[in-house]
């Protein structure tokens, strides 16, 4: 099921590599190592949709598409919780 990020949550790609993620409402922020990095660009190419974000990472990594979209719906989900 896809879902876009809340419109209050910015993202920006830090010059190191890692993912910022930043949510106005609640003044968090969370850093992404280059895994959650790829995860949430492969999402964002893949209008949010984790089956399209696995089979491109999995066609770049060699690895199962369903296992990526199992890491990438649980990290997804990690981040709904946070925001609520």
């Amino acid at each position: 099921m896809a879902r876009r990020p809340d419109h209050e949550l910015t993202a920006s790609v830090r010059p190191d590599g890692y993912l910022e993620l930043f949510c106005r409402r609640t003044g968090k922020r969370h850093r992404c190592g280059p895994r959650g990095t790829t995860m949430w660009l492969a999402l964002q190419r893949g209008d949010w949709q984790p089956e399209l974000a696995a089979d491109e990472i999995a066609a770049r990594s060699g690895v199962d598409p369903d296992s990526i979209r199992c890491d990438i719906e649980a990290w997804a989900s990690h981040f709904r919780e946070v925001a609520e």
